[in-house]
């Protein structure tokens, strides 16, 4: 893949500063004061900055020019924060994209319409993030474009941020703490670049290993979902948000739940986050235990677990036995360990190495208070030596001060998770659970089974249109019998003696303001009480619903509510004309049969396009088909799964050395864990991956893929084909790019590119055969640039010879 389009605007090599009109301008002073005290004491890699525009009034040294033209060489980012009384918007835009400048940050803010922006943006090839934005950091680059009062320290945390004041005090916070950062966004009011696209640039740096955000407001529900899954798959993203941005609680809840990240209700939620994202190890099966020097600190950490439902360990049996043996009469034993005040350094450690090595603890929080017994050195020792000898979780709360702060950072360096107070230590051990569950509903990647069950959705969709046009917008649950036989729910007016469920439950189908449809699941009588209702979004699959009905009814099970879910969560995929739908009183009988109290609310959907009512897209069965080769085998196509990557890297591996070149530009023998997920976990927005599969020997055998991804800026996708050497010449290449020409078009997307190696003649030939056009790329001579124009006439073209 080429540069990711935002690079130059998030981690520039050079920036040029424009300074406005007014010399003694407050906001263009600040930066510049900023940028000189950092460039000072930085001293790692250090970004060019020059000034365009007016001389301020306090003197710096960056280099002035009077024009953007004047500039030596032209720089990777511009950073408006002067003002201009006599030059309008469009016109510093215009400027930057004749200077070959096509990033802007805009810390000053304008009246001039959104519209009007974007139409110039787009015309002058200029990527804008602001306005009001308070400034992007890239520390290990020496980039420090931001209006913070403290610049962050190198890291490999991200953060974007749509609060200036938020990402500056957490920045402030962190340095504190030791905690460094890879890149700081703040958004501003986005007009051009969006948090999705932030986002899509944040997954693919190898610098930034985890992302904190938070947000005000999302853009459009469902690519921002995409993106945020697709950085989720590979990294822990913790989001706060602002007033839960128009959505119902628990619907924001199930909407990030299915993305892998994790949902923070408070700023302090962050700096839990914060403590363990980049540094804490996978929670392991078991309960937690806490032990502290004293009694306050650890009932305190004890409070928080209750409250969030964490379940403490109460030593029992041979465990017990054993740190009653360690502790030898010097505290007490329980789910908060307590040992005297007066003891030495070294019990702690012994007795969280006992605790560890039960497989009834899952994890230790040692919540120490600042005493003179405490050897603040051998404590350090200690604890970093007991990270290494184990592999479950070590948390440690230093409270207090002075060398307590100094002694945080030096821990949480050693990458063992750190906390100044006993609830941020809890919190941030629920964020790894959340996380940990989140990334397995994150996997999901369920389908609306109609095409499966070969369900007549045509026929439903009909159905429904008709009461439509009769007016009938709420119509009763006979007029929709049918519809649900469809959909193999069988509905029956009269309620049987016995039934499966131990009590009747109630399910809604509901629209939310911002994510669209969501399905709600309580006991009957109790749906007017929200917290006593579960919600998912569709489509679900069987894990999915086993998530809902645990979370309704926990340590219950049923495999026909189960069945009943999925089946409703494809009515709600397949037929967007349902608005509301409320089965009241519903009863599971043994014959299979649902007997319910239906009520509805229709709305009418012309011309909707398959699937745009959903915030999350099922698994695309519409692209399944079957292509006869030359050599009279029969290849599946279809879209890439997640269990797919054993056959990828099986794929890779069987590839010649000149094939794996050509394709990856590089040379690799094998792909990595990182490469395989990221290439089998797709989310289908946004990118699409189509394997061709043969059955030889018993076995999937993939023999060729071709796959796209978009380029965030909705109309563009960058694409890549291979075949297995053995399976080159049977015409299954030109079958795989006219369907991904169809997918992509299908996704509104108007021009396929693809970067192909110069000596890679074969490709270039099969590419003008497609009706590719090709040019040298002006940055590398060595590769070149295949483009082609998604046309309707070619896209009938690739339907008739399909």
């Amino acid at each position: 893949m080429s540069q990711h389009a935002l690079q130059p605007l998030l981690a520039p090599t050079s920036m040029v500063i424009l300074t406005g009109e007014d010399a003694k301008d407050p906001l263009m002073l600040a930066l510049l004061q900023s940028l000189s005290k950092a460039e000072k004491v930085s001293t790692g890699k250090k970004c060019p900055i020059s000034l365009v525009g007016i001389e301020p009034t306090t003197p710096f040294s960056f280099p002035l020019f009077s024009t953007l033209d004047a500039l030596p060489k032209s720089p990777d980012l511009a950073v408006l924060v002067g003002t201009y009384s006599n030059t309008s918007m469009e016109d510093i835009i215009a400027s930057c994209g004749q200077a070959g400048i096509g990033s802007l940050l805009m810390l000053s803010w304008t009246s001039e319409p959104e519209d009007t922006l974007v139409e110039v943006l787009r015309q002058h090839n200029v990527r804008l993030l602001g306005p009001n934005s308070f400034g992007v950091c890239r520390p290990k680059q020496g980039v420090f474009a931001w209006l913070g009062l403290t610049q962050p320290l190198p890291g490999r945390l991200a953060l974007m941020s749509q609060s200036g004041t938020v990402a500056s005090a957490l920045v402030d916070w962190a340095t504190w703490q030791g905690i460094g950062f890879s890149q700081v966004v703040s958004m501003g009011t986005p007009v051009d670049v969006m948090p999705s696209q932030v986002l899509d640039y944040l997954s693919t740096d190898f610098d930034s290993q985890a992302i904190l955000m938070y947000l005000q407001k999302i853009g459009r529900p469902t690519r921002f979902l995409s993106s945020l899954r697709a950085t989720g798959r590979s990294k822990p993203v913790a989001v706060v948000t602002e007033h839960s941005i128009g959505a119902d609680e628990r619907v924001l809840d199930a909407a990030l739940s299915r993305t892998g990240a994790v949902r923070g209700r408070r700023l302090n939620d962050l700096i839990a986050a914060a403590s363990v994202m980049t540094n804490a190890r996978r929670v392991k099966d078991g309960s937690l235990l806490i032990i502290g020097n004293g009694a306050g600190p650890g009932e305190l950490a004890a409070q928080r677990a209750i409250e969030l439902d964490i379940d403490l360990l109460s030593p029992q049996g041979e465990l017990r036995d054993k740190l009653e043996s360690t502790m030898a009469g010097r505290g007490g034993i329980g789910p908060v360990t307590t040992v005297w005040a007066s003891c030495a350094t070294d019990l702690f450690i012994d007795l969280a190495a006992d605790a560890l090595s039960s497989q009834e603890c899952g994890a230790v929080l040692l919540t120490l208070s600042p005493t003179a017994l405490i050897d603040i050195d051998s404590l350090y020792d200690l604890i970093t030596q007991l990270h290494r000898t184990q592999k479950k979780l070590v948390m440690v709360c230093l409270l207090g001060g002075g060398n307590m702060t100094k002694m945080r950072t030096r821990i949480n360096e050693a990458g063992i998770p750190t906390f100044r107070t006993p609830e941020t230590a809890i919190e941030g051990f629920q964020f790894l659970v959340q996380f940990q569950r989140n990334q397995l509903l994150a996997k999901q990647t369920p389908d609306s089974h109609a095409f499966r069950f070969k369900i007549d959705v045509s026929e439903a969709t009909q159905t429904l249109n008709q009461l439509l046009k009769s007016g009938q917008h709420t119509p009763h649950a006979d007029e929709l019998r049918e519809t649900f036989e469809l959909f193999h729910i069988r509905l029956i007016s009269r309620r049987q003696a016995s039934h499966q469920l131990s009590a009747p439950v109630h399910l809604r189908v509901f629209q939310d303001a911002v994510f669209g449809p969501a399905i709600g699941l309580s006991l009957e009588g109790a749906q007017q009480h929200k917290q006593a209702e579960a919600v998912a979004l569709p489509p679900l699959n069987t894990i999915l619903a086993k998530d809902l009905i645990q979370r309704a009814f926990p340590d219950e099970a049923s495999f026909e509510l189960e069945s009943l879910l999925r089946n409703l969560s494809t009515m709600v995929c397949e037929l967007p004309e349902i608005e509301h739908l409320e089965l009241a009183d519903v009863r599971i009988h043994d014959s299979g049969s649902v007997y319910a109290n239906v009520t509805a609310n229709l709305r009418s959907c012309k011309n909707w396009r398959r699937y745009e009512h959903l915030a999350i897209h099922p698994y695309p069965r519409q692209w399944v088909s079957e292509r006869l080769l030359k050599n009279n085998d029969v290849a599946t196509v279809r879209p890439v799964l997640p269990r797919d990557s054993g056959i990828l890297a099986d794929f890779v591996r069987s590839m010649s050395h000149e094939t794996r070149y050509f394709r990856f530009i590089s040379n690799i023998e094998e792909l990595t864990p990182r490469m395989l997920s990221s290439m089998s976990h797709i989310d289908y927005d946004r990118e699409m991956a189509l394997l061709a599969v043969i059955h030889r020997d018993g076995q999937d055998l993939l023999i060729g893929t071709a796959r796209y991804i978009d380029n965030f800026d909705d109309q563009s996708c960058e694409f890549a084909v291979v075949l297995g050497d053995e399976f080159q010449g049977l015409g299954l290449a030109s079958y795989l790019m006219r369907q991904l020409f169809q997918v992509a078009a299908d996704k509104g997307i108007r021009v396929m590119k693809g970067i192909v190696l110069a000596e890679n003649k074969h490709m270039l030939d099969f590419c003008r055969h497609l009706g590719f056009s090709i040019k040298r790329d002006e940055d590398d001579f060595g590769q070149m640039i295949v483009t082609i124009k998604l046309t309707p006439t070619l896209l009938e073209k690739c339907r008739d010879t399909s």
